[in-house]
């Protein structure tokens, strides 16, 4: 009898938990559908309010806006507007576009952030370019190495890394590692428990089995990809530490994906940002001065960082991306491995569409998750009828990232096109105007077009009825996949 009255009061428990729960999702919930969804879950399950508790709590507002707001956030170059010469042609061209001060403002409104001048951002193809340039920086690093990754690999090529990471740590180098908490267990035994037996100063980011706090907040993770060497050049892209980046001979890489090298005063803002996800994860006091960072000309490219995450109040990259859209005129280029759009994102696109833009989005034929392409596939009907084209890539997961206005404007970085890293990651991303990036990454992407198959109605309503209904119910849970 006894263990019934325990049962019933659980259950009791439960259902009040359950309300409790249903209410803060009424409360915070910005979408109704994920409002109405959290609420019925939470009242039908008897502790479906767990559950809630660890996905559903999707804001780190407090804790991380007060780390947010201390770090090094008065960077020299950062409050000075850029100079145009005549000499600079393309900077000189795009600083009298409308397009351009559009985007200049809205940024600055958004981001907090101004475009920086003097900049230079290169393009590297696969790990297979990628791995050597950023390993050999690590050998080189004379004064301070930050590397930020959500998976580090452990095997042949994250070895490497980690024996380059552990000899700088021995020749006197300051090397910080930080490693999002979930992208760790990707490989065992994990990189972080390599580099920290060696003394190296590693970190994990809401690691979700340390503490109740990180594991409520464990569906919000640090998708950023950073690598800044003594403060004067770095890395970023949406390229993790993984052996199957790396091609062998001939043979393409397992993963296809694109990574940049950055060079000139952008550099100060890379290392911010990462110095901002450190102080967060290892809770000490954030230093107060400027650590030193090269603000010379390198380049002709004009960059501004977004470093969006679920602490601030509106999804910085989405709200970029759709005034960047608003200010298409002919082109919209999208490459994307996932490609599950917001409704704002989608109007956006929808409505460029309609105004005579040409929307064309490529995404992997061969996805490394068949749930989310199944999800992507649900909503892809509606926007084909606006006029929106997408294509399958042929032959390996590409993983590549890259989002291209008319031929002055590009967006490169860790956010994928889908509502998990728009909302809930924390990632970085640049906004780049830059003639020839812009025209290396548009033959990039009409290159693989040549060899990509249109995806048609036909082709969707083509599936069987259970794989039409089962991609709707993937569609539904599109934040958690």
């Amino acid at each position: 009898m006894s263990w019934a009255i325990t049962l019933s009061g659980l259950i009791i428990i439960g259902h009040t938990c359950g309300v409790i729960a249903a209410g803060h999702a009424l409360l915070t919930k910005r979408d109704p559908r994920a409002a109405f969804l959290w609420t019925i879950f939470c009242l039908i399950l008897p502790f479906g309010f767990l559950i809630y508790l660890v996905f559903g709590i999707n804001k780190l507002t407090g804790v991380h806006r007060r780390w947010d707001s201390q770090g090094l956030h008065h960077l020299k170059a950062i409050e000075s507007e850029f100079e145009v010469t005549a000499e600079t042609t393309f900077e000189h061209a795009v600083y009298h576009l409308k397009a351009f001060h559009d985007l200049k403002k809205t940024g600055e409104r958004i981001c907090k952030g101004r475009i920086m001048s003097g900049c230079q951002v290169s393009v590297l193809y696969d790990g297979t370019q990628a791995y050597p340039q950023m390993i050999a920086a690590i050998e080189q690093a004379k004064n301070s190495i930050y590397l930020s990754t959500y998976i580090f690999g452990t095997t042949e090529i994250g070895k490497r890394f980690i024996e380059a990471l552990i000899a700088a740590k021995d020749r006197g180098v300051e090397v910080k590692v930080l490693i999002d908490g979930v992208g760790s267990l990707y490989s065992f035994p994990t990189a972080y428990r390599q580099l920290k037996r060696k003394g190296v100063n590693v970190a994990l980011y809401l690691s979700p089995f340390r503490s109740w706090y990180n594991l409520v907040h464990m569906n919000l993770r640090n998708h950023r990809k950073l690598l800044v060497i003594d403060g004067t050049f770095g890395f970023t892209g949406g390229m993790n530490i993984h052996q199957e980046n790396m091609g062998k001979g001939s043979e393409p890489a397992p993963i296809r994906d694109l990574h940049f090298r950055v060079d000139g005063p952008i550099i100060g803002f890379l290392q911010n940002v990462f110095l901002k996800a450190w102080y967060f994860s290892v809770k000490k006091d954030p230093v107060k001065e400027v650590i030193y960072y090269d603000d010379q000309p390198k380049g002709n490219a004009l960059c501004r960082g977004i470093a969006s995450g679920p602490h601030h109040q509106f999804p910085q990259i989405e709200r970029m991306l759709i005034a960047a859209i608003n200010s298409a005129t002919d082109n919209i280029r999208i490459m994307t491995p996932y490609f599950i759009v917001s409704g704002p994102l989608a109007t956006a696109l929808t409505a460029a569409s309609q105004r005579g833009v040409e929307v064309e989005i490529i995404m992997p034929g061969s996805n490394n998750l068949s749930f989310v392409k199944g999800a992507c596939e649900a909503i892809l009907p509606g926007l084909l009828q606006y006029g929106l084209k997408f294509y399958y890539r042929r032959g390996n997961f590409a993983h590549t990232k890259i989002f291209l206005i008319d031929d002055f404007c590009s967006f490169i970085g860790s956010a994928n096109i889908d509502v998990r890293s728009l909302y809930l990651n924390f990632e970085f991303n640049l906004e780049i105007y830059d003639y020839v990036l812009t025209n290396t990454l548009i033959n990039h992407f009409e290159t693989v077009k040549k060899d990509a198959v249109p995806v048609t109605k036909e082709y969707l309503q083509g599936h069987h009825f259970l794989i039409r209904f089962r991609n709707a119910v993937l569609a539904l849970f599109a934040p958690y996949l």
